[in-house]
């Protein structure tokens, strides 16, 4: 896709250039970017990164009609994300949270919401096709019992103290899938990017935003999140509320920053920007 000057663009950074908490990102048209949905603000755009893992095992398997999906976690970047993908797919999602995330979670497609801080939801006497550990704080073993006989187990890290690793090795060795942390395909960013697009222009997907900070705040954005008590994501507002509208000056378009939209342009002079390049002001930015 070919972008102009004035495209109101969202995406993800290319996986080598992480990060982008600054004014303006410069990547190649290729990157994994997409023309936002319209209507949609910036800070409701930044939803990838959660998205694009909770995808990949939900596509690596095939998840969608007759299947029956428990996502632990759900209310985080991550998991939130599941929960809303799984269900367009067409699966069956139980949702598990704690007791003031219950209404978010059936809010975003769960058929079913468990309060962990209630009940043990290991022995709920039901069994599932795949189990999604949407956080690395729980131990397998608890699970098992949630797994029909051929279930999978999908996890976004390595567990506490690296126990999935070995169930992980072993799961490869005998080539059952059992137990698995799937990884985004090589290169398949920019299909996701177009792929969310088309949900959230469905209503399939929505941003699930927990705080917002300004940028020279990004310090305490952080922290909030390495407390881990966030609800989906947190967004830097980049652009400063009061900011100045900037006008278009000899063959130039200049972006209209505010809080948390912007039209998007190119501030440096044309004529010395690869075309291959778009170049666009970041006004959300996530602390996933």
């Amino acid at each position: 896709m070919s972008f102009r000057p004035g495209d109101r663009v969202f995406g993800m950074c290319p996986s080598r250039s992480n990060g982008a908490h600054a004014e303006y990102v410069c990547i190649p048209e290729r990157a994994p970017i997409a023309i936002m949905p319209a209507n949609t603000h910036f800070d409701e755009a930044v939803v990838c990164e959660g998205a694009f893992y909770a995808n990949s095992g939900l596509r690596k398997f095939h998840v969608g009609r007759g299947h029956k999906i428990l996502i632990y976690g759900a209310s985080g970047a991550i998991g939130s994300a599941a929960v809303q993908l799984a269900k367009a797919y067409g699966a069956e999602v139980t949702a598990v949270v704690a007791t003031q995330h219950l209404e978010l979670v059936k809010s975003l497609g769960a058929a079913r919401a468990i309060d962990y801080t209630a009940e043990d939801f290991t022995r709920i006497g039901e069994t599932f096709d795949f189990v999604f550990e949407a956080v690395g704080k729980t131990s397998f073993f608890g699970y098992r019992r949630l797994l029909k006989p051929k279930g999978t187990f999908m996890a976004t890290d390595v567990g506490p103290w690296g126990q999935y690793l070995p169930l992980i090795l072993w799961s490869s060795i005998a080539r059952n899938n059992r137990v698995l942390v799937p990884l985004p395909p090589r290169g398949s960013g920019h299909a996701f990017v177009e792929f969310l697009r088309a949900r959230m222009e469905a209503g399939q997907f929505r941003a699930v935003v927990d705080r917002r900070y300004p940028l020279d705040a990004i310090a305490d954005a952080y922290r909030y999140v390495e407390t881990g008590k966030k609800v989906g994501i947190v967004v830097i507002d980049v652009a400063a509320a009061d900011e100045s509208a900037h006008v278009a000056q000899e063959g130039r378009i200049l972006c209209k920053p505010t809080r948390d939209a912007s039209d998007v342009g190119n501030r440096r002079n044309p004529s010395k920007a690869s075309q291959s390049e778009t170049c666009f002001p970041l006004l959300g930015a996530s602390a996933q």
